[in-house]
């Protein structure tokens, strides 16, 4: 009788294992599809498939789940917004006795993320857990978190962990649509559970940089708000190495970040710089409304409210501090000095020069860059200046203007450029240039109009009167030249053009003489300009003493001689145009003859002595 119950008890255990073998088979989990899929629906407000579904007990009592797919929010996208080939959730056995379920571990395989920023800022993940139909606070429950409780079942496991992911992040702000990839994501967290703080660890690379991405740290306890009293994390992209600290209350993330110390060779910046420039103790506060718990208004994107750094630049340190967000960012800055040494640009200058007590603000919009303002000391002068830098194609690319006043004309003059002259005064400077966007043969080049005013100046190795001496061929006319002209002041407007500059208008002011003229200055400094040169009356009586034809020059009490100036900058040569005083003689004679016609004999009189004092003058008697 023993021995029948010990065989009959040996049947049963083998009948249950027999049946536990085959429960995996015999259990078919699909069939209950529409049980469990309008559940999950019901919570992510989204349309989910899943290909097959198979009970696992050995190694480990669990579900494997194949082909599973996430669909988008219809306004965003009609493709998926996540596929995981595989799923695997394993479940204790012991907790089962009590009734309770604990997850032990989930596992995901290559699964793929697609999230779209939308052209009004809203993110499709905003959307997950939420009735698209629904558009009023009433309907939608005064609570939006809700709706994604049931996930806890679901993210509440001893260890989640993630092999072969992709995160897809798709720009549609502003065209054109911008992609990033997060590639090879490997994700392990430890104690996801309700009280329980988690810890994190995540690998993967940022495409198409190619950059490494790393990073470890914990976050909880957990709480059933999804609130995240604690969030600590150290992470790395690429050599940047960061930290960051904060929380998750009420559906709103604070976190603060530190960047101790990158440098621009570490980033992937579509700007060659021939310099790096470091980025030093960056300290960011970042906020975020993940989940709103008033309104089911979207996702509106993270806010940068304070943002401190600073960037070192050779031997300067630029300060900067601003706020906004990552579409839109204030930035303000302030410098003692800096050196055009210092530059991340090698210039094209002789002399280094500094700008000192700098400051400045830019508004940062993608790829548009606005220089609100910039006021400086720049060669003993007060410059101020505004303009944009522009990246979106068919629009240009760069425009800026400013004015530079009472500075020093001569230590420019040092700074940009070697010459044989040099040039004194007190400057003002007016621009406004811009460079359109490339052509088909190339880059442009920089265009606008420019005014340059230099008052109470010299220009050291030119001297016009001795210039006038030499044109007229009267040796010894003035007194011994100073090898230097001095002026009262200098008015020029320029356009800035492919080839060089157009001068539009020039008046000179000096002691002796007056001129006006128009022409250019191109680039490899070839110089042509025209106009009218008037001298002082006590110069025009000597020329005229020597040179009588001259007189017929004589307007208004000054003597006016037209001239040019051709060759280049180092050696300017100045012509005066003699042959037009033939001509003016010839047209005043004709118009005092005609006079005398008409019977005037005092024209008559003054015509035959003016002829005899220019008879004298020619041949000396």
């Amino acid at each position: 009788m023993r021995r029948k119950i010990m065989v009959g008890l040996a049947l049963i255990i083998v009948l249950v294992f027999v049946a536990i073998l085959f429960l995996p088979v015999l259990l078919d989990l699909n069939r209950y599809r529409d049980r469990y899929l309008p559940v999950l629906e019901q919570a992510l407000h989204r349309p989910v498939e899943i290909q097959d579904v198979r009970l696992t007990l050995f190694p480990q009592l669990g579900v494997r789940m194949q082909g599973m797919t996430i669909g988008d929010d219809p306004a965003f996208s009609p493709q998926a917004f996540v596929t995981i080939p595989s799923v695997e959730v394993e479940i204790q056995w012991l907790p089962l006795l009590r009734r309770h379920i604990q997850v032990e571990h989930v596992r995901l395989q290559d699964p793929t993320v697609h999230i779209i920023r939308r052209h009004d800022g809203a993110l499709n993940m905003a959307t997950v857990g939420k009735d698209p139909a629904l558009h009023s606070p009433e309907k939608a429950g005064s609570n939006p978190a809700n709706a994604l409780k049931p996930l806890f079942g679901v993210f509440a496991v001893e260890r989640f962990s993630m092999t072969g992911g992709t995160l897809q992040y798709e720009d549609r702000a502003k065209e054109p649509f911008r992609s990033y990839h997060l590639e090879q994501l490997e994700l392990v967290t430890d104690s996801v559970q309700l009280g329980q703080t988690a810890s994190l660890h995540l690998k993967g690379m940022v495409m198409p940089n190619q950059l490494p991405l790393e990073m470890t740290g914990r976050f909880g306890p957990l709480q059933s708000t999804f609130d995240l009293p604690m969030i600590d994390l150290a992470g790395s992209i690429g050599r940047v190495e960061g930290t960051a600290q904060g929380q998750v209350m009420d559906g709103r993330l604070e976190l603060d970040v530190q960047i101790s110390d990158l440098s621009t060779d570490d980033m992937p910046l579509n700007i060659a710089l021939d310099k790096p420039v470091f980025v030093k103790d960056l300290q960011a506060h970042l906020m975020a409304s993940l989940i709103s718990k008033e309104s089911p208004k979207p996702f509106t994107g993270v806010r940068i409210d304070p943002l401190t750094v600073e960037l070192q630049t050779g031997e300067a340190t630029i300060h900067l501090s601003g706020q906004g967000t990552p579409g839109r960012l204030i930035l303000s800055g302030e410098a003692p000095t800096l050196s055009s040494e210092d530059f991340p640009w090698v210039l094209s200058v002789q002399r280094p020069f500094s700008l000192e007590q700098i400051r400045f603000e830019t508004v940062i919009q993608g790829p548009r860059v606005d220089l609100v303002f910039l006021k400086a000391q720049a060669f003993g002068g007060n410059l101020e200046a505004h303009g944009r830098w522009d990246g979106t194609p068919a629009v240009p690319l760069l425009s800026f203007q400013g004015t530079l006043t009472n500075f020093s004309v001569e230590s420019m003059m040092q700074a940009l450029r070697s010459s044989s002259h040099r040039l004194t005064g007190v400057g003002e400077l007016h621009w406004i240039v811009a460079r359109a966007a490339h052509s088909p043969s190339g880059p442009s080049k920089m265009t606008g109009p420019i005014r340059l005013m230099i008052r109470d100046g010299q220009l050291v190795g030119f001297d016009v009167m001795q210039g006038i001496e030499d044109a007229l061929q009267l040796p010894d006319l003035l007194e011994e030249s100073t090898g230097a002209t001095k002026f009262s002041l200098i008015d020029t407007n320029v356009e800035l053009e492919g080839k060089g500059l157009v001068i539009r208008q020039l008046n000179v002011e000096a002691p002796d003489f007056s001129m006006t003229g128009v022409g250019s200055l191109a680039f490899d400094e070839s110089l042509n300009l025209q106009g009218n040169l008037a001298v002082s009356r006590t110069i025009g009586d000597r020329i005229i003493q020597r040179f009588p034809m001259a007189k017929v020059a004589w307007h208004q009490g000054r003597l006016v001689l037209p001239f040019t100036v051709m060759g280049t900058v180092q050696k300017p040569l100045l012509q005066l145009d003699t042959q037009s005083f033939g001509q003016q003689v010839k047209a005043n004679v004709e118009r005092r003859i005609e006079k005398v016609l008409q019977g005037d004999e005092q024209e008559l009189q003054q015509l035959l002595q003016d002829g005899a004092d220019v008879l004298k003058q020619l041949f000396g008697q």
